[in-house]
């Protein structure tokens, strides 16, 4: 097993943890294992990739943590008071560590497993629970130096080795002040839930972190657009609360030598608080905490009102869109799997996210040099950025693919012994569930959004532009490999790589964007291009169902 430098390095401190009666050979192959599961871990900034070789997986998720402190390294570089610019910096950092915290060490924090296996030998709980302690740190410190490591040297060069020091001693600060919080939230949410409740909200986060590393680069290029700022500073009493505060406060006072009563009291905090909270973890809130984690292997089976609403609506949907008994059974087994698909969400929400702030993001770089909303607005009801919905449609018309992935894909049995003759039905039931749960809001909230930017009369527009992504999304449904819903693990390489699936979306949904704008040039030509579409569309559909079970059975289950 690989021996890593940073073990070598706690070798260093063995004595420490024998003064707090740490079993320190015993901790370090707890470590040392730890480390070797973590290589082969895919972090949750990587999940739409795909899935990398043993050891690599880590590694290359430190590159991307290092694209994000790349803009925080610059920074260092505008000439603001270095307190204002360390309270953006570590605020930046601290969100990141927290997000990561949460979407990646979630299982490390909330494990049980290692406990149920370990107590029973000769280990002692102390040992354990330091084990993980630092094996937390560790990889959150080392995270959290590639997000903050150009920041690193350019303070180093800028103002000197005091600065580096100073900086590498609160970032593990920052890092056990992240497991104290986080370890207090989740604490707080199993006192009063079921460990379902606990497990949405990581899901949620992983989502948002996600959402965050696809969406947000797009917003950097536009931070910048600074026109006669000048930094002015008030100390206050709530400035006390933020901890970023805190982290920033020891620059000022030792770089700046600015030595005022506000900055000393700020820096002891910096340094009593996550001391302070280290210590309470190690000795109180751990016991209390892990005899709360029991309740992760519960779930709770309440009767939920929503939930019986949420049935009737779903059923009715299927009496409306379905017309044989499988089919619509399948549609209310798609919807229910999607709802309760922790995973798939992960994939699948940044995308739709993604599709949402598109069209928005092309419109904001087209018209942010306009002087009023009335302006925007006239230009807007004059022109025909409309069309930039297509670029929804590209993605929306894509994810439909995602469907066939499940990590409850072992169940995928149960499609041998159902009682029909041809899988249609339960491919037609998931491909209409799928498009009414996500597909079809997502494009709503995006119609409805234009149509108050534009006016009425593009609602022609709107309509034949979702039935060309419909189209696009059966031209992509019936040139894939037919897949069952829910049957094969998300590691598993699907019929057409996901950026195949986008190209034959983007030339297509391309294709229709060009004849949709010359047809705007014809009397009643968007009318007759809905009727084109919508021809095309239903033949489509028509084709792309002539499905055996042979066809599926080959490589499907």
């Amino acid at each position: 097993m690989k021996d890593f430098t940073v073990l070598k390095l706690l070798d260093k401190f063995s004595f420490l943890f024998k003064k707090i009666e740490v079993d320190y050979p015993v901790m370090r192959r707890i470590l040392q294992v730890q480390l070797t599961m973590d290589e082969r871990r895919v972090p949750t900034i990587l999940t739409n990739q795909k899935k990398t070789q043993s050891g690599n997986s880590f590694k290359a998720s430190l590159f991307t943590y290092g694209i994000l402190g790349f803009f925080i390294g610059l920074l260092m570089l505008v000439p603001f008071p270095l307190y204002y610019l360390m309270n953006l910096a570590f605020g930046l950092i601290i969100f990141m560590v927290m997000a990561t915290m949460i979407s990646d060490f979630s299982t490390v924090l909330l494990d049980v497993k290692d406990k149920n296996i370990l107590l029973p030998r000769p280990v002692d709980a102390r040992t354990i629970n330091t084990a993980k302690l630092l094996h937390i740190v560790i990889y959150l410190f080392t995270i959290t130096m590639s997000i903050s490591g150009l920041a690193l040297l350019v303070g180093l060069f800028k103002y000197g080795v005091a600065f580096a020091l100073i900086f590498m001693f609160e970032l593990v600060l920052i890092c056990c002040l992240v497991v104290f919080f986080t370890s207090i939230l989740y604490m707080a949410i199993l006192s009063f839930f079921d460990g379902e409740k606990l497990k949405d909200m990581i899901n949620y986060i992983q989502i948002l972190l996600s959402i965050f590393m696809l969406v947000g680069y797009q917003f950097i290029g536009r931070i910048f657009n600074l026109k006669l700022l000048t930094v002015t500073f008030h100390p206050a009493w709530w400035h006390f609360l933020i901890p970023t505060t805190w982290f920033a406060a020891p620059f000022s006072l030792f770089i700046e030598h600015n030595s005022s009563q506000y900055f000393i009291a700020l820096s002891l905090l910096a340094l009593v608080v996550p001391t302070a909270a280290t210590v309470l973890y190690m000795t109180l809130v751990i016991p209390y905490f892990e005899g709360k984690l029991q309740k992760l292997n519960s779930s709770s089976m309440r009767a939920n009102r929503g939930a019986a609403v949420r049935v009737k609506i779903q059923r009715a949907a299927a009496n409306m869109l379905c017309f044989s008994r499988m089919e619509k059974a399948f549609y209310q087994f798609t919807q229910n799997m999607l709802s309760n698909e922790r995973k798939l969400k992960l994939q699948l929400y940044p995308q739709l996210t993604f599709a949402l702030v598109m069209p928005f993001l092309m419109l904001s770089g087209i018209i942010g040099n306009r002087v009023s909303w009335s302006d925007i607005l006239v230009n807007l009801a004059n022109s025909k950025l409309y069309l930039a919905v297509y670029l929804s449609a590209v993605i929306l018309a894509s994810t439909a693919t995602m469907i066939s992935s499940s990590e409850n894909y072992r169940g995928a049995w149960i499609y041998r012994v159902l009682p029909t003759q041809s899988p249609v039905p339960l491919l037609k039931g998931a491909l209409k569930a799928f498009i009414v749960k996500y597909i079809i809001p997502i494009y709503l909230l995006i119609a409805l959004i234009f149509v108050l930017l534009c006016g009425l009369k593009i609602i022609p527009d709107l309509i034949l532009i979702f039935i060309n992504m419909i189209m696009v999304l059966l031209l992509i449904f019936k040139l894939n490999r037919k897949e069952l819903p829910f049957y094969r693990d998300f590691q598993v390489t699907q019929g057409m790589s996901r950026m195949g699936i986008m190209l034959i979306s983007m030339l297509v949904c391309g294709l229709c964007a060009l004849v949709h704008l010359l047809l705007t040039y014809v009397p009643f030509g968007v009318i007759l291009n809905i009727v084109l579409s919508l021809g095309i569309t239903m033949v489509l559909w028509c084709k792309s169902f002539n499905i055996t079970w042979t066809e599926i059975v080959k490589g499907a289950i």
